[in-house]
């Protein structure tokens, strides 16, 4: 497959010196000099993993909002119409420079885009209603996501400030996701969104440096994040442009005689859908159209999709494992399902389990240990 950047020099954003400097403190490790090098001379602003699970390490004041059947992440976690977001939180993850570059490196996002969605999502999902076992699963599945980035910087997935990122993507898109689908959250039910994700963010068992508690912190951080790390990259290319006119592997169930017809009109509706989702500034880094008419268009979508909800059974309003979560806590009624989990992966080319995957997955030692996660039941 061939992924190809634009060559025009406003299509892929370039990294001034004041914008390397902004970034530089932004990312830098706990204590650390941002502009520290390693042995080898490297800049180590994004490589620095955190030191996970020190009961030593000095608390900030946060606030926090607990996790359970009375919390708002525990109702609109698993709200169906993140589905509608997929794409917004993937783009918004990826046009940071470690995390395009971690897929590039490490995933097999490109060959199998859908698969790794079904992988990932059930397990973030599940962290919400969990006591932080799952977190911390999903956490070790990046000890080994690490690398270089383009311009030789090295990075790592766990350092704190790349794993924020993330995470802060994935509790704004419960708030933007009923901004516009829903019925948008009052001022005091964003807080509490924030606040909740903060005890969400514990469970990861990571540094608090990076944590935001308010919503005007959140936004200010969205901000900055957008002046000066987030850009346009092969990755994003690939998911907003590339995708399009090149084949991508079926989802999962659809044989591919029918994937085979459908799957350039469905990947067009999709990635137009993700475009409508992103802010205009978002839009604008990584040089989308966007008109009028598509607002509007988009708008329907939108106002059709509210009146839909409200028809919805009530346990058909939210996704797997969420649903079967909140059904057994008494959230609401339904028949509950057993959730199907990844086993743990102790990045040794062994799940917790203690079964062997080196040979499962017959790794290539060049692929950092990608194929002996799939095979422990790693969702990236």
């Amino acid at each position: 497959m061939c992924i190809t950047l634009h060559s025009a020099p406003h299509s892929v954003r370039a990294f001034p010196e004041e914008r390397k400097t902004l970034m530089s403190h932004a990312l830098a490790p706990d204590g650390a000099d941002s502009t520290q090098k390693n042995e080898d001379g490297d800049n180590t602003r994004f490589a620095q993993p955190d030191n996970l699970d020190t009961p030593e390490r000095a608390k900030r004041e946060l606030k926090r909002a607990p996790l359970g059947p009375d919390s708002l992440l525990w109702k609109w976690g698993s709200d169906q119409r993140l589905q509608l977001l997929r794409g917004y939180t993937g783009v918004l993850q990826n046009m940071h420079p470690a995390i395009g570059q971690s897929l590039l490196d490490h995933s097999r996002f490109f060959e199998e885009p859908f698969a790794r969605l079904e992988r990932s999502t059930p397990q973030i999902i599940y962290s919400i209603y969990d006591d932080g076992t799952r977190s911390k699963m999903i956490r070790d599945y990046h000890h080994t996501i690490k690398g270089k980035l383009r311009n030789g910087e090295r990075y790592h997935s766990l350092n704190p400030d790349v794993y924020w990122w993330a995470h802060a993507t994935f509790v704004w898109r419960v708030i933007w996701a009923q901004e516009l689908f829903g019925t948008p959250f009052t001022r005091e039910e964003k807080e509490q969104i924030i606040q909740e994700g903060v005890t969400w963010w514990d469970m990861y068992g990571m540094s608090e440096r990076p944590v935001i508690d308010s919503l005007d912190g959140y936004i200010k951080y969205f901000e900055e994040m957008e002046d000066t790390v987030l850009e346009r990259n092969e990755t994003v290319d690939f998911a907003l442009r590339t995708a399009r006119v090149e084949p991508v592997k079926a989802p999962d169930g659809v044989p591919e005689a029918v994937w085979k017809v459908i799957w350039k009109p469905l990947m067009n509706s999709v990635i137009w859908m993700t475009y409508g989702t992103l802010s205009e500034k978002q839009r604008e880094i990584i040089d989308l159209p966007w008109t009028e008419k598509d607002q509007r268009r988009f708008d329907r979508i939108a106002k059709a999709v509210k009146k839909l909800f409200t028809i919805l059974p009530e346990d058909k309003r939210y996704m797997e494992p969420g649903r079967s979560m909140m059904i057994k806590a008494g959230m609401i009624d339904g028949k509950y399902k057993e959730p199907k989990l990844a086993d743990a992966y102790n990045g040794h080319g062994e799940s917790e389990a203690g079964t062997d995957t080196t040979a499962t997955a017959q790794a290539d030692p060049k692929d950092g240990g990608a194929e002996e996660r799939r095979a422990a039941g790693c969702p990236f």
